[in-house]
C-alpha cells in the first residue's frame, strides 16, 4: 500500500545519524499532482484521527508531530501539534 510506503521511506528509527540536511527537501516520493496528494492528505488525517482516538481511549500514549515548511521568503517555519 502506498501509505505505509511513504511512512517507511520518511521513518526515523535510530536519530543517532539522522542529519535532515541529508533529505532532499523537493523529495515528492512519486506523487506527481497536487490533486494526488490533498487526496493521500485527507486520507491520512482520517487514518490519524482514528488512531489518536484509540491512543486517546488507551490514556498511556500521545503522538508529536512536526512538520517544517518555508515562507515565501525563504525562511523555515516549524510546527509541532
Amino acid at each position: 500500500m502506498k501509505r505505509e510506503k511513504l511512512a517507511k521511506s520518511y521513518r526515523v528509527e535510530d536519530g543517532k545519524d539522522f542529519r535532515l540536511k541529508d533529505y532532499d527537501p523537493a523529495d515528492t516520493d512519486g506523487w506527481h499532482s497536487k490533486e494526488h496528494a490533498d487526496e493521500g492528505l485527507q486520507q491520512g488525517v482520517a487514518r490519524l484521527a482514528e488512531l489518536q482516538d484509540k491512543l486517546y481511549a488507551q490514556d498511556r500514549w500521545a503522538v508529536l508531530l512536526i512538520f517544517q515548511a518555508w515562507t515565501r521568503r525563504g525562511r523555515t517555519v516549524l510546527s509541532s501539534m
